[in-house]
């Protein structure tokens, strides 16, 4: 493909040479240079003129015969050029000043074709050319100012093309870099969407012939594993998403760290069970200003990337205090990384992985998210590793809240209540996700009122649960709304939507109303409903 460009352009650069002497000949007659000169002059300069056509004539039919990039033709064209254009100059003198934008034109559009180095020489020769104008001719030399013009316009813009065509250059080179990452993304998706996917099918059928508990047991953790892996997946280019689109925003409160932790390392916990890893966190008292949603974003990817690499080893999560700000860290006792790869790792796409290692799951975006969210936090981002001695990941320069929250708020957040009883108002298009939904909420002991459309009746309820789009130009919204009319109650509801989480919270304006993005993962709902019925449950009290 780079051939072809490069022949095109020595074509494209012939044939523009042919047009522009045509033109210059015609404005030298119109002009009356030919009247000027006479006798000998006028025969030699014919004969020149004539040649030249000849000799631009003849490299356009070697460009085409010959095609592609032949250093001496160009250097011979370029010579070519500025030789003629400096002649005609000399015996021209006034009538042809106007073709000094012809000098202008070589040296562009030799430098804009075919890279800097023809630019600078160029450059060079169209200098050359002005200098033998000062040299061999008594009318320009009686021009200082107006020769000097000259050199200077050939002077610097050629050095500001030359400019333009670096950062071209560079932006040539990030977006090729781009597209190599996006290659390595679809071949590492492409893979981890299907191993997953592949082995569910698997699962499902062995599922169906399974008689005895055990076996089944078994078959649904591997599918759960499998689904989780999709999942996590799917978070990621979300995440990423969202990130490069530019509408996630740090929104900073008080936030109490060892609820927050003993919550995400719950999450994690069937995961280091997979992978056998021994996973323990050291409690802490600390509060800091920080976003609870993308701080926790930042050390679940942290987390789960140590369990990846840290199989059948140790992983700890701890908080360090410097002054009034603190460290979260993550250590892990896992393969490490190689000095060669440490570099990379925040890259987009990029995995860590020496042959021989164990396959791991993931298309390497959970540290490139780290990275934009901890800048986006204005926190700092740190990783040491050597290979064979394990990994130490942390988010640094988070700063401390002197005053914690209230030991009531903070037992709030930390204690788990049961489900049973809770009274929640399940609307899901979606017959396959409605009915699953609703048989995960009974499990954990809800009470579940399931409508496919907006309901025109409700019973008393706790909680609405909602999708997005629920058709026929309804929304989730509308049908909340719609509830807390019938019931005369301002009813906490939770949104679940396929869209950035960041997009629709902008759209929605009504108070009481949580979004989660798709997917959901059963314990970060169970958590969630958890935590509203607690609050609840408070309100009351108070």
């Amino acid at each position: 493909m780079r051939d072809d460009f490069d022949a095109a352009s020595e074509i494209r650069q012939a044939g523009s040479r042919i047009w522009n002497v045509l033109i210059a000949i015609g404005y030298l007659y119109l002009s009356g240079m030919f009247t000027r000169l006479t006798g000998g002059l006028l025969h030699a300069f014919t004969v020149f003129i004539v040649g030249h056509l000849a000799f631009i004539i003849a490299l356009y039919f070697h460009t085409r015969v010959y095609p592609g990039v032949v250093p001496l033709r160009r250097l011979i064209a370029m010579c070519g050029d500025f030789a003629s254009l400096t002649v005609v100059m000399l015996l021209g003198e006034e009538l042809a000043m106007p073709l000094y934008g012809l000098i202008v034109w070589v040296t562009l559009g030799n430098g804009m074709r075919f890279g800097q180095r023809y630019l600078i020489l160029a450059t060079f020769m169209a200098q050359l050319s002005i200098l033998t104008l000062f040299l061999f001719s008594a009318y320009w030399r009686a021009q200082p100012y107006l020769l000097t013009t000259f050199a200077f316009v050939a002077l610097v813009l050629p050095a500001y093309a030359r400019l333009l065509l670096r950062q071209t250059a560079e932006a040539r080179d990030a977006a090729l870099t781009a597209m190599q990452a996006k290659s390595r993304y679809l071949a590492h998706a492409s893979h981890d969407l299907r191993q997953p996917i592949h082995a569910i099918g698997y699962y499902l059928d062995l599922l169906r012939n399974a008689n005895n508990t055990p076996d089944r047991e078994q078959l649904i953790d591997r599918i759960e594993r499998a689904i989780g892996s999709v999942s996590r997946l799917f978070k990621s280019l979300l995440d990423i998403g969202r990130l490069d689109s530019g509408t996630v925003v740090a929104n900073p409160a008080v936030v109490a760290l060892q609820p927050l932790l003993a919550d995400i390392v719950q999450q994690n916990e069937q995961s280091a069970s997979w992978n056998k890893v021994e996973l323990r966190h050291v409690r802490t008292s600390v509060a800091v200003s920080a976003d609870p949603i993308l701080l926790t974003t930042m050390i679940q990817n942290l987390l789960s990337n140590a369990i990846k690499y840290a199989r059948g080893s140790k992983v700890v999560l701890g908080v360090r205090r410097k002054g009034l700000t603190v460290a979260i860290e993550v250590h892990d006792a896992g393969i490490g990384i190689s000095d060669e790869q440490l570099p990379h790792i925040f890259e987009e796409f990029y995995r860590a992985h020496v042959e021989g290692d164990h396959d791991t799951e993931g298309v390497g975006l959970g540290l490139a998210i780290v990275n934009k969210l901890a800048r986006l936090s204005k926190f700092s981002l740190a990783l040491k590793s050597r290979r064979g001695a394990g990994t130490t990941a942390g988010i640094y320069d988070i700063p401390v809240v002197i005053e914690p929250p209230s030991e009531r708020a903070q037992i709030v957040q930390a204690r788990p209540k049961p489900l049973s009883g809770y009274r929640v108002i399940l609307i899901e298009d979606n017959p396959d996700v409605l009915a699953a939904t609703q048989a995960l909420l009974e499990q954990w002991g809800c009470e579940v009122q399931p409508h496919l459309a907006l309901p025109t009746h409700v019973e008393p309820a706790d909680l609405i649960i909602a999708d997005h789009d629920l058709g026929q130009e309804t929304l989730g919204t509308d049908a909340i709304t719609a509830i807390r009319i019938m019931t005369s109650q301002m009813l906490p509801a939770i949104l679940i939507s396929g869209h950035a989480e960041a997009v629709i919270k902008k759209q929605i304006l009504e108070v009481g109303i949580t979004v989660l993005a798709k997917p959901v993962q059963p314990a970060t709902l169970r958590s969630m409903l958890s935590s509203m019925r607690i609050t609840g449950r408070d309100q009351v009290e108070r």
